[in-house]
């Protein structure tokens, strides 16, 4: 594994790769990462250096699209379902809670769908800040409302509150 902590707009993130690609992105400093920890060959610290600058470029709104490769290791279940979907919602979209939970296969599991927002392990990247609420609302977000809408701000996407 290989670690960072950078600057955002939105706040301190912790990027935290493997040779398989981006494991994690943490709102705020990682308990485990101070400033950069690299544990896990060539492959890893590629990620890492790679990931960290399509992150500045998309923050510079120069990038509409990732194409780092996602450590999907640990996905499983309707959680897994629901993440691919969110994958397939683009830069400048959004999609409703429950729009999302008939995209991953249960029309009735927005709640659940919530829960897999909740524990995306990968923010950003796997955008559920283009999650909302059915009404038009922003919904909840990690690392705050504010931080949501900027993200969205940034995408040219108008939510109400």
């Amino acid at each position: 594994m290989a670690s960072r902590v950078i600057t955002s707009p939105i706040g301190a993130l912790t990027v935290v790769v493997s040779s398989l690609g981006v494991r994690r992105i943490d709102f705020g400093p990682s308990e485990e990462t101070e400033e950069t920890s690299v544990d896990g060959g060539a492959a890893a610290i590629d990620h890492l250096e790679a990931t960290i600058a399509q992150l500045d470029e998309y923050f510079r709104g120069d990038r509409r699209t990732f194409i780092v490769p996602i450590d999907r290791s640990d996905r499983r279940g309707f959680r897994g379902e629901v993440l691919r979907a969110l994958e397939g919602v683009g830069y400048g979209e959004v999609i409703t809670y429950g729009e999302l939970a008939q995209r991953a296969g249960s029309d009735r599991a927005a709640r659940a769908v919530g829960s897999a927002m909740a524990t995306n392990p990968v923010p950003i990247l796997v955008p559920c800040h283009r999650v909302i609420r059915s009404g038009g609302h922003l919904g909840h977000y990690g690392a705050g409302a504010e931080a949501k809408r900027w993200l969205l701000d940034l995408e040219g996407v108008a939510v109400s509150g």
